[in-house]
């Protein structure tokens, strides 16, 4: 039994569930109403963010909002942005892998790519890109964003995919394959494609895992996909974000760390909880790959 696989099945499908019926669960308030003043069981009028509590059973943020409502309301905008990230990456990710395949410009291309962005972290380059003022001040600026997001990582990812192709050309079957003169075309549709399917959803559970580490560093730094800069009368610039993702409960972390550890310890154990199933599932996917593979030279 992959055991691997299994856990992340089931960390994955407590994630659907919340997606799905999270928002009408009876301890959800989906309208996130503000709780102003709040008395706790002894009578104490206490000013928001609220402890854990009957009431609010992970606490309030700074507005008296509901912490367990925030995050199952959020799952939704947090899991959509990450999966569009995580996609698109893939996406260009194999067909520039398939090119590098077939031809020696696009390896060199990829080669270079994937030098340049893995010379340092990601979150590094993500910073530099983000600050340029075209991207910062864009009018679609979430959409500036994802693109950046899902292109840092694409020539890392293309040499993963070019990585698995070269070996399958090793393979004793693959040989035998090419011995009996099939086209590149039909080889890749034949041999090719149906082996790099479970490297596709194997990478891309990886690559959620991935995408929602980092943007959940770019949060502890105040950066988030949703953000808006509003012009001020000082000529200064106002960082605005109304997101209910995950990460934002990270922009007071400096205040919440001292009188409100709660917000982020939820925001980082839920991170870490969707994280940690879709690594999982990646791996046990890729076992599942191997095994496949090893029947297959038999």
């Amino acid at each position: 039994m992959n055991k691997t696989l299994f856990a992340g099945l089931i960390i994955l499908a407590i994630t659907v569930f919340v997606l799905i019926f999270g928002p009408y669960l009876p301890m959800v308030d989906e309208d996130l109403k503000a709780e102003l003043p709040y008395r706790d069981s002894s009578g104490k009028l206490l000013p928001p963010p609220y402890p854990p509590s009957d009431d609010f059973p992970l606490g309030s943020n700074r507005k008296g909002e509901d912490l367990l409502s925030i995050l199952v309301i959020g799952a939704r905008e947090t899991l959509l942005i990450v999966s569009a990230i995580a996609v698109l990456r893939i996406m260009l990710a194999f067909v520039l892998a398939v090119a590098a395949f077939y031809s020696r410009t696009a390896k060199v291309f990829m080669q270079i790519w994937n030098s340049i962005f893995s010379f340092l972290p990601s979150i590094f380059f993500v910073l530099i890109i983000l600050a340029v003022p075209a991207i910062m001040f864009a009018t679609h600026r979430e959409f500036w964003v994802v693109v950046v997001l899902a292109i840092i990582e694409v020539g890392r990812v293309a040499s993963i995919f070019n990585t698995s192709m070269h070996d399958l050309r090793a393979r004793t079957f693959m040989e035998a394959a090419i011995t009996n003169g099939g086209t590149p075309f039909t080889m890749f549709r034949r041999y090719y494609w149906p082996m790099l399917r479970g490297d596709l959803l194997a990478s891309l559970s990886a690559e959620i895992s991935r995408t929602m580490f980092l943007i959940a560093q770019l949060g502890v730094i105040g950066v988030f996909i949703t953000q808006q800069f509003m012009s001020q009368l000082d000529r200064s610039y106002l960082a605005i974000d109304r997101s209910n993702s995950w990460p934002t409960l990270f922009a007071t972390l400096r205040q919440d760390v001292y009188s409100a550890p709660w917000v982020p310890l939820a925001a980082l154990v839920t991170i870490t909880f969707v994280m940690l199933g879709f690594y999982l599932l990646a791996e046990g996917l890729r076992e599942r790959k191997d095994l496949r593979m090893r029947r297959l030279q038999e």
